[in-house]
């Protein structure tokens, strides 16, 4: 968790980069907030983010973490020059960094930003990266997770979790579709996950989410139109299926399924 190679893919199975090198984004970013603002965020967070990344990475228990997260949101950062890089993973991140003492600096709320910017564009955020590994990374699902649940990470829900992108559905099972709501996938993000879809290939992409139902157990899966038959390998489908869940909590679980094996099921993105 938190690392900046967690959707690093192969050189051969690779989908299209969905955003611009770094040095072209940039002009996409926020322009400068003013004077008045240098002071925003709660610095009393902010010490305790200095504090917390003290501590070394192998001593960072679950406790750690669990503090770092809480602090994260309202704590005041310095952003980076320029503010948006690329990441291996070719997604685009908005870089923080935890300013030193008695700096003067420019505030960034990763809190507002989220729901200022980052959410609509389509934007990770990293803290404090550097020629080596950052101290924290926050994919755009993460961001979106906050922005939706009031957390980056979600730990229970209807989601199967399942890491098995081949639709099946076992003997028994009641299966319901519809499509997913705003708490779900927002219309900024169904935008994005469109472009994404287009810029690999995909035309007309379609989603739906899918909730079945065995015995007393519930759960969901959010199905695109997406099949191992659009790619030249299915390594590569595997890898396309994968780098879309950047744009999705982790605790979504996605699925591809024709969409002529469900009726009335899916709508276009």
């Amino acid at each position: 968790m938190g690392l900046f190679d967690i959707f690093r893919k192969t050189e051969t199975a690779k989908p299209t980069e969905p955003k611009k090198q770094a040095e072209e984004i940039t002009s996409a970013a926020p322009a400068q907030q003013n004077s008045q603002q240098i002071h925003k965020g709660d610095l009393e967070k902010t010490q305790s983010i200095a504090t917390l990344l003290t501590v070394p990475r192998e001593e960072r228990t679950e406790s750690w973490v669990n503090q770092f997260l809480a602090d994260l949101p309202l704590a005041a950062f310095r952003c980076g020059t320029p503010q948006l890089i690329a990441g291996p993973d070719g997604f685009p991140y908005f870089q923080l960094f935890v300013p030193e003492p008695g700096e003067e600096f420019q505030s960034y709320v990763i809190h507002e930003m989220i729901g200022g910017f980052l959410v609509e564009r389509g934007y990770g955020v990293v803290i404090n990266p550097g020629a080596g590994q950052p101290d924290w990374v926050l994919t755009y699902g993460d961001i979106l997770n906050y922005h939706l649940n009031g957390s980056f990470f979600t730990l229970e829900s209807l989601f199967s979790n399942s890491s098995n992108t081949e639709e099946t559905v076992a003997q028994g099972e009641e299966v319901m579709v519809g499509q997913p709501s705003e708490i779900i996938l927002p219309v900024q993000t169904r935008k994005l996950l469109k472009d994404f879809f287009e810029l690999n290939g995909i035309q007309d992409p379609k989603v739906m989410l899918m909730m079945r139902k065995n015995g007393e157990e519930m759960s969901q899966d959010l199905a695109f139109n997406i099949t191992p038959e659009s790619f030249e390998s299915e390594e590569h489908y595997r890898n396309m299926m994968q780098t879309v869940t950047w744009y999705l909590p982790r605790h979504y679980s996605v699925v591809g399924l024709h969409d002529h094996h469900v009726e009335n099921g899916f709508m276009p993105l």
